[in-house]
């Protein structure tokens, strides 16, 4: 099992309108510590500087992380993912495609099951409805599972089941209930796209 303080919140996502009626938007970024460095989505331009600050807090430089894991490919999660040049980026596509990972430096690009990342104590899980690529990842702990949600969970208004909220767009309401369901019954903890860890059970 991953030690739960080995998953550490680098970016603290935000979802909000401002009084000027803009939008303050970037997505949470996770690291997982544990036989390789992997980060769960990069979050926004806006929050370059941030995340580059966290990961040298964790003694780490861009160049340490092996993997990056895309919950989904909306730009507010995605839009650091070449800070990290030794990282094979995972993520899923819109389509009847399994998923694919990229190596930045060669450029190459494989065929990859994202259900069998063969990484022990965790394993990425497909959870689509906010977008028909949403993935989650779930990490085995000493303290419980913890999932990583991307916007299949995007705050802690979306653990009500029985509501709604409509800040977000929504590709298939149906999935988006079912994937919420599913991420809501195997997890212990959920860090939500948009938000701090929260404790379920």
């Amino acid at each position: 099992m991953i030690d739960f303080n080995n998953i550490k919140i680098l970016v603290n996502g935000i979802h909000s309108t401002l009084p000027n009626g803009k939008i303050q938007l970037h997505s949470s970024s996770v690291l997982i510590k544990t036989n390789k460095n992997i980060l769960v989505d990069t979050s926004s331009f806006s929050q370059r500087e941030e995340l580059l600050n966290n990961l040298k807090n964790e003694n780490l430089n861009p160049e340490d992380i092996n993997m990056v894991i895309l919950t989904h490919l909306h730009l507010d999660h995605i839009a650091n993912f070449t800070l990290f040049p030794n990282a094979k980026i995972y993520l899923k596509f819109n389509s009847n495609y399994p998923g694919q990972c990229q190596d930045i430096i060669e450029g190459t690009i494989s065929r990859a099951d994202i259900n069998n990342l063969e990484i022990p104590d965790i394993k990425i899980i497909n959870t689509p409805g906010h977008s028909l690529d949403s993935i989650s990842v779930v990490v085995d702990t000493d303290k419980g599972k913890v999932a990583i949600c991307g916007d299949a969970i995007a705050s802690k208004e979306y653990l009500n089941l029985e509501s709604l909220p409509l800040e977000i767009t929504l590709a298939d309401v149906n999935m988006y209930k079912k994937s919420r369901c599913e991420l809501l019954s195997i997890s212990d903890y959920i860090i939500p796209g948009h938000g701090d860890i929260l404790k379920i059970r």
